[in-house]
């Protein structure tokens, strides 16, 4: 159960008054620690703002960085599972991810909001809920 969020930095960054076009998101985790029955996940969220551009396509015409960390209590198996997904795959157990990922892109939307609105981007709010699936993969 995901306990706290806690956001350590922020960064806004606006290159050009262009018209925003476009705009991309990205969650990076960057650290997983487990003490006992509590998972610690740092993470960094991204939006980069894109215009026009040229006619090579859209530029980023600015992005907003969150880093943070993510405090979930856990039961023991389950976050002796969380470390051992990140010590070997570097990466975390699928619907521990999804839970992480949804925290995190409300919690960063919300806060981001505030900071975009007096940079004059539109607010960082992705459009739905994560859901998360194994991919198949073929040995072709």
């Amino acid at each position: 159960m995901i306990t706290s969020i806690d956001v350590s930095k922020i960064e806004a960054l606006r290159g050009s008054r262009d018209l925003i076009s476009n705009m991309k998101f990205n969650v990076a985790f960057d650290d997983v620690k487990v003490e006992k029955d509590t998972v610690n996940v740092g993470f960094t969220f991204s939006a980069f703002y894109e215009g026009e551009g040229s006619s090579k396509g859209a530029q980023e015409i600015g992005k907003l960085v969150i880093s943070g960390n993510v405090a979930s209590k856990e039961e023991k198996a389950t976050a002796e599972d969380v470390q051992k997904t990140w010590n070997t795959k570097h990466t975390l157990p699928l619907k521990f991810a999804e839970d992480v990922l949804n925290i995190i892109t409300f919690e960063c939307g919300a806060r981001g909001t505030l900071i975009a609105y007096s940079m004059g981007f539109i607010a960082p709010l992705p459009m739905s809920r994560t859901k998360l699936q194994e991919s198949s993969q073929n040995s072709n």
